[in-house]
């Protein structure tokens, strides 16, 4: 028995010790609490419900103007339109002036044979030359015939043919066109002074239907042919020159 009893002041010393370390475990529980280290953060809970939208701000400046793209591609051709209704005609108007000469149109010209470049056929005693007279049959009952050669060049067309002559009797005076080569004579134009004296005096007389008239020299010589009366008269029949008129190609 004495040797587990325990003093009593000892025992009141134990009490006031296990007071003093309650306490000093508490002040340090405290201390902990209020200087302890933050504890982890816990996981993020569930989104709330979206609030109602508030009001438009107002609105920012216009930003710069962008730059312009590149031409789109052409588009395909649309189908054609329905063709119009023709309009009237108009009434024509009225012709215009002629135009100038064209290159191409025959040019006209014209040459003139003497008296003095005929010849008799046959008997050179029977005619008789002079001026102001001309050519004269000085035969004594039969008229005369005389030629004169006809110069033009190849490709050149007769038009007219005008003999120019006095006539103060009855009978008539031959005056002809003329083509002749080795084999053949064709009669180109024939005119004679028919009715004679109608106008006794000088006169003239053409023909214009000429056969064979574009000029062939390769083939042909060229000539004028006339036949002058008798008269008792020797000045009733004089024959003065003739004039042939032609055309030729530009």
């Amino acid at each position: 028995m004495a040797a587990v009893s325990i003093t009593m002041g000892k025992f009141i010393a134990g009490i006031i010790i296990a007071i003093l370390a309650a306490s000093a475990i508490s002040v340090g529980v405290s201390t902990m609490l209020i200087a302890g280290t933050q504890g982890e953060t816990g996981p993020q809970g569930p989104t709330g419900p979206q609030g109602p939208q508030g009001e438009t701000g107002e609105t920012g400046p216009a930003g710069p103007t962008g730059a312009t793209g590149a031409p789109g591609a052409t588009g395909p051709e649309g189908p054609q339109g329905e063709q119009g209704i023709q309009g009237i005609q108009g009434p024509e108007g009225p012709e215009g002036p002629q135009g100038e000469q064209g290159i191409g149109f025959a040019f006209k010209g014209n040459i003139s044979v003497s008296y003095s470049a005929f010849v008799p056929m046959y008997h050179t005693d029977n005619v008789s030359y002079g001026p102001n007279y001309g050519l004269r049959n000085l035969n004594t009952a039969d008229p005369v015939v005389c030629m004169a050669p006809l110069q033009l060049p190849t490709g050149f067309t007769i038009t007219n043919v005008t003999f120019y002559f006095c006539d103060s009797d009855t009978d008539l005076l031959h005056f002809y066109l003329l083509r002749e080569n080795q084999t053949v004579l064709d009669q180109m134009g024939y005119v004679e002074n028919s009715p004679a004296s109608d106008s006794p005096g000088n006169d003239y007389i053409s023909f214009s239907s000429i056969d064979y008239a574009t000029v062939d020299n390769n083939q042909y010589h060229y000539y004028l042919y006339i036949g002058i009366p008798w008269s008792s008269d020797p000045f009733a029949y004089q024959f003065h020159y003739a004039l042939i008129e032609y055309e030729y190609p530009a």
